[in-house]
């Protein structure tokens, strides 16, 4: 009797969990990447779809009649195709969804594209390189189950982001729409966020089939050089030939075609473009299966210098730890720069074919004389080779917390060494690769300026400019890691760093407030490629640096360590 009851009453406990359970992320490779990127997911939505309400916002006040809609495409249509390059292709200005397209239709994949790129070169490589891996590929779950589960789990995420900024979109055209025709479609909101998923998760895909080769850090830069570069090609190719040029391979350019918010359809270049990311994620499967786990190529004779392995200190050890990086970094910006400057000749040629054109671009431009290399060099690589410098000071962050996050900061800190002191020296070492990435991009750019005939000097010493200012947001980390949060110290930097390039590039466009405009620090980077700095601006990025450090210092020494 005693044996039935106690087999009546036995507790029953599930072999696997349920589709509900695995979806929350228990025992599914899928669920849990689901759960830890579903907060990145809806808040990107959010701000994509932000983005298109203010948008709609700043037509319904400024162009609220078709007049003054007629009037905006009449002052367009006087610009010459090379400016009008510049500002985006000006197609539907007459609707909001038109207005949208030409002002937020580029940029927007390549602000949420970040995103992807992080995630998906993470997804293997940093879970290789922390050994958790090892134990997920030793259960019965394989390897290509398990790249497969991350690679969906990160499409439905994308997908997430791409509905709430959807609907959003649609949601201004009701709210903001002043004229017939003002109305957006919820189907052309879905089919314009739908080519801005696809390029996000194609570049996503570069950098997914590329870490387990490179490395995280590598395969993140070779999907950002994919990511950038194609919107480079698409918005600089007007003033910058050798850009045009490359037009064939650029996705940007494959859909520029695809604008439905602006009316224009186009599936089959985005339905390809898809269908070449698929494969590249295939690819990159099978490179994960076909390889040892965690095993990168040595670069070998190919390996950019740095300082020698294991240097004593936490300064000389980071600095090791990161120079290779910042070369990298330095010679990635200082091409984009050199391919601006190799472009002056044909812009020149292009302006003297232009009657009366002088002072059009005196008005648009004052002060600026675009028939010197330097003075395209301000126009056209400023502010996103500042956005790529704070994106830069963002990764040093992130080799800098690694050792926290990492779990080795409680053997470091075991020998005769202070908190403090490794946090200042560690920082230190942060701005000092901050410090390469940009000497070595000015030495590019001057060789590129001085086979061309231009001014050397001024390029320079401007170099030091974005250097104060890729530093400003290494502070900005450091003080969010000393203070208590360093898994999130290079995403805030990071972050911060992309609001800095959206304000000041969207913000008069979004008629935001002048005071939150001149919250963006890329406000206040002065004119470096010519000559022209701003002191004051200068002396808020040494406070935001040196503040940052002190602050994390401070706070490094006051709570525990977190792994």
């Amino acid at each position: 009797m005693t044996a039935e009851a106690g087999r009546s009453g036995a507790i029953r406990i599930p072999v696997e969990p349920g589709r509900a359970e695995q979806f929350a992320g228990l025992g599914s490779v899928f669920g849990k990447s689901i759960r830890d990127g579903a907060a990145v997911a809806l808040a990107l939505g959010l701000l994509g779809g932000g983005i298109m309400l203010a948008g709609g916002a700043a037509m319904a006040a400024e162009w609220p009649d078709l007049p003054s809609r007629v009037a905006l495409i009449a002052s367009m249509e006087l610009l010459p195709p090379i400016i009008r390059g510049l500002l985006g292709d000006p197609v539907g200005l007459d609707r909001l969804g038109g207005f949208l397209a030409w002002r937020f239709g580029n940029i927007a994949p390549v602000m949420l594209g970040i995103w992807s790129i992080l995630a998906m070169s993470g997804a293997l490589a940093a879970e290789a390189r922390r050994g958790s891996l090892d134990l997920v590929v030793s259960t019965p779950v394989g390897r290509r189950t398990v790249a497969l589960h991350k690679v969906l789990a990160h499409v439905v995420l994308v997908a997430v982001t791409v509905l709430i900024a959807a609907l959003l979109t649609s949601v201004s055209g009701l709210v903001f729409g002043t004229v017939p025709g003002d109305e957006i479609p919820l189907a052309n909101a879905i089919g314009a966020w739908a080519l801005t998923g696809v390029l996000m998760l194609a570049a996503g895909s570069v950098a997914f089939a590329t870490a387990p080769i490179l490395g995280r850090t590598r395969g993140a830069a070779v999907g950002a050089a994919f990511l950038f570069g194609g919107y480079l090609v698409t918005s600089y190719g007007a003033i910058a030939p050798s850009l045009e040029a490359l037009e064939p391979i650029s996705w940007y350019a494959w859909t520029a075609g695809h604008r439905p918010l602006a009316g224009m359809w186009d599936w089959p270049p985005v339905l390809a473009v898809a269908a070449l990311t698929a494969g590249i994620f295939a690819l990159g499967t099978l490179i994960f299966e076909r390889r040892d786990v965690g095993a990168t190529v040595d670069a070998g004779r190919l390996r950019l210098p740095g300082l020698p392995a294991g240097s004593s200190g936490p300064f000389l050890r980071h600095l090791s730890d990161r120079v290779a990086d910042a070369i990298g970094w330095g010679i990635g910006i200082g091409a984009y720069g050199a391919l601006i400057v190799s472009s002056a000749d044909a812009f020149v040629a292009i302006l003297d074919q232009m009657g009366g054109i002088d002072e059009l671009i005196a008005r648009i431009y004052p002060g600026l004389d675009l028939r010197e290399p330097s003075a395209l060099l301000e126009l056209a690589f400023v502010a996103f080779g500042s956005l790529l410098i704070g994106l830069a000071g963002a990764g040093f962050v992130a080799g800098l917390v690694s050792d926290e996050t990492g779990r080795r900061l409680d053997f470091i800190l075991s020998a005769p060494l202070s908190r403090v002191r490794w946090f200042v020296a560690s920082g230190a070492a942060a701005f000092a690769a901050v410090g390469i990435s940009t000497t070595v991009a000015g030495l590019v750019i001057a060789v590129a300026l001085g086979a061309a005939g231009g001014d050397v000097v001024d390029p320079f010493i401007g170099s030091t400019v974005l250097a104060l200012y890729g530093c400003a947001f290494v502070g900005i980390g450091l003080a969010v890691a000393g203070l208590g949060w360093p898994r999130y110290a290079a995403v805030v930097a990071g972050a911060v760093s992309i609001a800095s390039y959206l304000l000041g590039a969207l913000g008069n466009a979004l008629r935001l407030p002048d005071w939150l405009i001149d919250l963006s620090l890329s406000q206040h980077i002065g004119r470096p490629m010519t000559g022209g700095f701003d002191a004051g601006g200068l002396v808020v990025m040494v406070v935001v640096a040196i503040g940052g450090l002190f602050v994390g210092a401070w706070g490094m020494a006051r709570r525990d360590l977190q792994g």
